[in-house]
């Protein structure tokens, strides 16, 4: 039998109910026609609440807490990643090269590298960055200073280096002739992962993995200083901004589509559509102070973790919406399936998400507020989805953070939910202990 082309695309930061597909303002219609030749899942959660781990968890089926690659009061990014590149865990690249396949990666998200250990298994993988401020050195000298020119400048002359000012404002300047000239953020680099994809596969069976950073932000008018005010809870970010970069953030999904249409054109060109297995989601969602906080890490919100899926199997064998729960640790078990040759749908009864504390760089002009970010950001918390329900629970003092039934807030004490609010209290608890625990999918 010959084995299908495996083709995984994360829209990274795309959150399910932005999308037209799921009845969002989002105008989406190149993902559209590829949910017509696929399964939607109306239920698929993100087992973290931010890249790394989530990622990780797409790549070794496991959840966060047992792989171990996520945030903690004393794992920041340098022990992430360390912790990472020192991980055995058998990756789905790793498994599917041991098949046969050829293995090529493309990320647009300098997190997803070869150097933070995300090339295990892989043939090749390219990343890059499409940020003129991320390729500037000292833009990131600057970035760990303050938030703003202002920030900076206020550093520097604390530190004594008035004379340095003018070449950071320099800099400055010229960074922002770039963006323009490169009409960043609205383009992030699809272009880019579309020509490398295009030049990359050259065999097959192949296994193609594609990181898209536009829905991520930046977005047009995006302040640093305003986004790190409020996160450490200086100054709320104003509703009139918040409505602003919400519809900035549809844009960017809209412009994302019409390049995720140039890829489906270019699969079917090649005749590499038809006999492919299609995943496309994403690794997390995005907030716009729908509870207080914006844009993505720490908790566990519906607007943070719900995410997109579709999935074209080969033969083009649709299977209609699905209401069973989804995790992106239960790709690796699919994949595997689906090259065995399985028809049977996957899916679970419920599913959970993590998170562990803060992951968030603070420049030095934030130092002052870290007793704030600890107070409020660094707690363990997870999330159980499962008939219907969902039950978020703050762990380190075991608050119940909500406990919904679809998207409506109930209470635990009334005695139409009071059973279903046991029952989800109870498997979140195994899945603490680990106890006849299942993975999703399985």
């Amino acid at each position: 039998m010959r084995k299908p082309n495996v083709i995984i695309i994360v829209c990274d930061t795309l959150r399910k109910d932005i999308m037209d597909l799921y009845g969002g303002p989002a105008k989406m219609p190149h993902v559209g026609e590829l949910a017509e030749d696929s399964a939607v899942y109306e239920n698929a959660v993100a087992p973290a609440p931010w890249t790394f781990p989530s990622h990780v968890s797409l790549f070794t089926g496991l959840y966060p807490s047992q792989h171990g690659i996520h945030e903690s009061k004393t794992m920041k990014m340098p022990q992430i990643v360390e912790a990472h590149l020192r991980s055995r865990h058998t990756t789905l690249a790793e498994y599917l090269r041991g098949k046969g396949y050829s293995t090529l990666g493309i990320s647009a998200n300098l997190m997803i590298s070869k150097v933070t250990g995300f090339d295990r298994g892989f043939d090749q993988f390219f990343t890059f960055t499409h940020s003129p401020w991320i390729q500037s050195d000292l833009a990131t000298q600057a970035r760990n200073l303050g938030a703003d020119m202002s920030q900076v400048a206020l550093m520097l002359l604390k530190k004594g280096q008035a004379k340095e000012i003018a070449k950071y404002g320099v800099e400055y300047l010229k960074i922002k002739m770039r963006e323009r000239s490169m009409n960043y953020p609205l383009k992030k680099g699809a272009e880019v992962v579309n020509r490398k994809a295009e030049a990359m596969v050259q065999k097959q069976p192949f296994f193609l993995f594609l990181n898209y950073y536009e829905a991520h932000e930046p977005y047009k008018r995006f302040s640093d200083k305003e986004t790190q005010d409020h996160l450490t809870g200086l100054k709320q970010t104003g509703k009139k901004k918040v409505a602003y970069l919400k519809n900035q953030y549809v844009l960017e999904a809209e412009y994302l589509d019409s390049e995720l249409g140039k890829l489906l054109s270019w699969l079917k060109r090649k005749n590499l559509y038809d006999d492919s297995l299609i995943i496309l989601t994403s690794d997390h969602g995005q907030a716009f102070n729908e509870h207080g906080f914006m844009y993505h890490g720490i908790y566990l919100y519906d607007e943070v973790v719900r995410v997109p899926m579709v999935i074209k199997h080969p033969q083009g064998s649709k299977r209609g919406t699905l209401a069973r729960y989804q995790s992106l640790a239960g790709i690796f078990d699919m994949v595997k399936r689906a090259i065995e040759g399985s028809k049977e749908e996957t899916g679970t009864d419920f599913v959970y998400s993590e998170s562990f504390g803060n992951a968030e760089f603070f420049p030095e002009s934030y130092r002052h507020r870290m007793r704030y970010v600890e107070k409020h950001y660094e707690k363990l918390r997870a999330a159980i989805y499962m008939d219907g329900y969902k039950l978020s629970v703050n762990g380190s003092d075991g608050t119940v953070d909500e406990f919904m039934k679809g998207d409506k807030t109930v209470s635990r004490n009334s005695k139409a939910h009071r059973k279903a609010f046991g029952k989800l209290s109870k498997e979140l608890e195994k899945f603490k202990k680990r106890e006849a625990f299942v993975v999703p999918g399985r």
